[in-house]
């Protein structure tokens, strides 16, 4: 690393003496101007010198690759929209059921239209069955009766005597 710095170094150097010997060396007039503007060119190109050091093949996988990224980047806004859908639609369905006088906890899975458009594909209540609520989720939110999940739960004790 500290090798690589040296040579850019000197490179920056040697450019800066060629220019300016270059510039006492021209008559004075458009020649003296002309070889100010080269001169400047060249001083940019040797202080850029580092960013410039990889190889055309480098290049060229790099851009092949940016069509992969670009999907793996679509994918995972496709991911992140459904999680935000699915977040929404449960707070809204359980809003439904509270109102109904339901006690239950929602979770709504996500598929993709033919679009690659977010829409709820099944849910998931954790509560008896209810009949209006499982009508509206069919009516309202598109989730027909057999994608919907009902599951009761049975609370069990357990008594220990102490022996």
């Amino acid at each position: 690393m500290m090798a690589q710095f040296k040579t850019w170094l000197l490179g920056v150097v040697f450019t800066a003496f060629a220019c300016a010997l270059a510039g006492e060396l021209v008559p004075k007039g458009r020649e003296r101007a002309l070889v100010r503007m080269v001169s400047g060119a060249l001083m940019v190109l040797a202080l850029l010198r580092p960013l410039g050091t990889g190889s055309w093949e480098t290049v060229s996988i790099s851009a092949g690759n940016f069509s992969q990224q670009a999907e793996i980047y679509r994918e995972q806004q496709k991911n992140a929209l459904s999680a935000i859908i699915a977040e929404r639609l449960e707070t809204y369905i359980w809003d439904k059921a509270t109102g109904l006088g339901i006690e239950c906890e929602v979770r709504v899975g996500m598929s993709c239209d033919t679009n690659s458009v977010p829409v709820p594909e099944s849910v998931e209540i954790r509560a008896a069955y209810h009949p209006v609520l499982a009508a509206w989720l069919e009516e309202v939110v598109g989730i027909p009766a057999e994608q919907q999940i009902w599951l009761e739960e049975r609370v069990w004790t357990e008594r220990t005597e102490s022996g």
